[in-house]
């Protein structure tokens, strides 16, 4: 194993100390707002709008959706006028967390590994230059397409981690305000009917389709009573020619 790389694993214990703080941050976020499919558009184009992008998105609906959920990653610098804007977009804030990491030592440790590698795979290319044999050219390739496996692994959770502390990820629930309050419980009507209009249409559904079902498996169901029916009645013959066979058959042996 070629030696002399620059850097240890723990070297960035203590480099960490030395080098700008690199810190993994998360947020979220959860509004009340009068139209979530809207105010979720509107997240989008504010993360794009700083640099940013959407992660994922998910709505229970259309336009009327009462409720969507979205992530976005904006640049750290960003963050606090990106929280901030957020914020204004709902009727209130439900709550909201923030938290951080210090990945500063998984940062500088990752890049020295990295870079200790990429020494590793220098040394095994020079070693392969002056290879004479095929047994040796094969020994140092092979170790040589191990090294290069290992940087590419390396390289991207390296990158993984950067991205990490270059963007903070905003997990942001937006939820319609109920439109009615009765007797103290939250009450949607125009959500209430149509809701019940869908189970409504539902059980329509469901209804139609076990009628149907019904008619096309009555051949079948016929077909089945019929054997069944036939079946017993052959049976029921053949038990009573069987009895009276054996009757007629015990007939003179007893009266002998």
């Amino acid at each position: 194993m070629p030696g002399g790389a620059a850097y240890q694993r723990g070297a960035g214990t203590r480099l960490a100390d030395n080098n700008e703080r690199k810190i993994v941050r998360t947020s979220s976020i959860a509004l009340i707002v009068e139209k979530p499919a809207d105010a979720a558009g509107k997240v989008q184009q504010l993360a794009e709008g700083e640099g940013g992008f959407l992660v994922n998105w998910q709505a229970d609906g259309d336009q009327e959706a009462t409720r969507a959920f979205l992530m976005i990653r904006v640049p750290f610098a960003k963050f606090e006028s990106t929280r901030s804007t957020i914020r204004k977009l709902g009727q209130r804030v439900e709550n909201e967390s923030v938290e951080a990491e210090d990945a500063s030592t998984q940062y500088v440790d990752d890049q020295a590994r990295l870079h200790n590698l990429r020494a590793q795979e220098t040394q095994y290319l020079a070693i392969l230059r002056q290879a004479r044999t095929v047994k040796d050219t094969l020994e140092v390739s092979d170790k040589l397409n191990q090294v290069r496996a290992e940087v590419e692994r390396q390289q991207s959770e390296f990158n993984i981690l950067s991205k990490q502390v270059e963007l903070v990820a905003i997990t942001v629930s937006l939820r319609k305000e109920t439109e009615a309050q009765v007797f103290g419980l939250p009450w949607r009507p125009l959500y209430e009917v149509k809701f019940a209009a869908r189970l409504g249409l539902e059980g329509l559904i469901d209804y139609s389709t076990s009628v149907l079902s019904f008619f096309f498996y009555l051949p079948a169901i016929l077909l089945w009573t019929a054997t069944i029916l036939v079946g017993a009645a052959l049976g029921w013959h053949f038990l009573r020619w069987a009895g009276r066979l054996l009757f007629v058959a015990k007939g003179p042996a007893v009266s002998g």
